[in-house]
């Protein structure tokens, strides 16, 4: 293949099987997600028709989000040339500026309005956090009977931040939104309001992630004009002034209903003994939830008796790189521990690499699962399994280091005599519930 017939197979692809509505800005220089907005998932099912449809060879190795950014990029990784040079990485996402968690981020928001206060450890466990299979074996990571209780509760313990529940389920959607601008007018300067809405449903925002639904969390603050609300979106740090009506749309859809009022005018720094029963009820050192779901789903859908549940493979597992961001809490808490007993910098970069070799796993994972599906071919259902196991040994590898950092933190900071299982709240600790 040449660099020009790959490009054309690219544009090919992009316009028809994939239906890119952005094919004005196609050029061997556009750059994949802010230009195509090509995300994780329609990047996946581009590589697989280059490969079924045109015969183009995906490499061997492992692919890194930070092999190419553009088309060009693209290009030249396939005819097997070095990755793009890296990018200069002084002003790159630190681990303060990682997308985990909409909500969670939300509340760590209002940790970050107090300089003097550090938000890391607030991802503790956030990277088994709920999510859903539904009764069709398909990952969600939403549903109606997901709640943030766990984060509510812990954040008012932690940080002296209380959550109040604003949106009430037992009225209108109507009466719901009539009382969020009123609560939006008379809010004090310590309180921000957080809302579910539908981000599918901003088109003025700049989301390539192309999920429809997509229920997110962001906070609305008020500007000087009536008609425009200030949207502050913590997870994929942006903010930006949008259209009154257009955000209340995006929160009177049905797939969407909730909001939280937060008061962070009292916010104070956690006492060690309730850090460390934070960390230690959400500490899950048996069970990585995400492999473990995905074993139940593979099993499933690869199961010979069920010959056409095969084809939906790709679908289940379409929320997979929703899920998998989840991982990087775990640089989060290395953060958090590495500043709190000033260790090495080096066995801190590493413990990162280790996290970012696990959250590229998983895409190469949902690569291979999505490729299985489009083909049919089951030759590759044992390296299916094989590829989920190490990533499950992965992950306990990751757990087992971050345990012993937490235990050296604890016997630093908590006389022996203390019990950090003690006074826990009474919300559960986040897991897998059925859709």
């Amino acid at each position: 293949m040449t660099y020009d017939s790959i490009l054309e197979a690219i544009r090919q692809t992009l316009a028809g099987p994939l239906a890119n509505p952005h094919m004005q800005n196609f050029s061997a220089q556009a750059v994949l997600n802010d230009d195509l907005h090509v995300d994780s998932v329609i990047l996946i099912n581009l590589m697989l028709h280059l490969e079924t449809d045109h015969g183009i060879e995906m490499p061997e190795r492992e692919l890194s989000k930070s092999d190419f950014a553009t088309v060009d990029g693209l290009i030249r990784m396939l005819l097997g040339e070095a990755p793009e040079a890296a990018e200069d990485t002084s002003n790159a996402p630190a681990p303060s500026e990682i997308t985990v968690h909409c909500f969670v981020s939300c509340l760590c928001a209002a940790i970050r309005r107090h300089a003097h206060l550090n938000f890391r450890p607030f991802y503790f466990g956030t990277w088994d956090s709920s999510f859903a299979v539904t009764p069709a074996m398909q990952l969600a990571y939403h549903s109606e009977e997901i709640t943030q209780d766990h984060f509510a509760d812990w954040v008012e313990r932690l940080y002296n931040i209380p959550v109040r529940e604003w949106y009430d389920h037992g009225k209108s959607k109507e009466a719901n939104l009539i009382r969020f601008e009123q609560l939006l007018s008379t809010k004090s300067g310590d309180e921000q309001l957080v809302v579910f809405l539908d981000m599918f449903h901003l088109p003025e925002r700049e989301n390539k992630y192309n999920q429809n639904p997509f229920p997110h969390y962001v906070i609305i603050e008020l500007t000087d004009d009536p008609d425009l609300w200030h949207l502050y979106d913590p997870d994929y740090r942006w903010r930006g002034d949008l259209p009154r009506e257009t955000i209340l749309n995006a929160m009177a859809q049905p797939t969407v209903a909730g909001g939280y009022i937060l008061n962070s005018g009292r916010a104070q720094a956690p006492r060690p003994a309730d850090l460390a029963a934070y960390f230690t009820e959400t500490f899950r050192g048996g069970d990585n939830l995400l492999t473990s779901a995905l074993r139940r789903i593979f099993d499933y859908h690869c199961n010979p008796a069920r010959p056409l549940a095969l084809a939906d493979l790709g679908r289940a597992v379409r929320e997979m790189p929703v899920l998998s961001l989840r991982k990087y809490a775990y640089e989060h808490a290395f953060a958090f521990f590495w500043q709190e007993l000033d260790t090495d910098f080096a066995a801190f970069d590493a413990e990162c690499d280790r996290v970012e070799a696990l959250c590229e796993g998983f895409r190469s994972l949902h690569y291979l699962a999505a490729r299985i599906a489009h083909t049919g071919d089951r030759s590759m259902i044992p390296d299916l399994f094989a590829a989920l196991e190490a990533l499950d040994q992965l992950e306990f590898t990751i757990k087992s280091a971050l345990h012993a950092q937490f235990d050296d933190w604890r016997a630093a900071n908590l006389p022996a005599q203390a019990n950090p299982q003690t006074c826990l709240p009474a919300s559960p600790q986040p897991q897998e519930v059925p859709a």
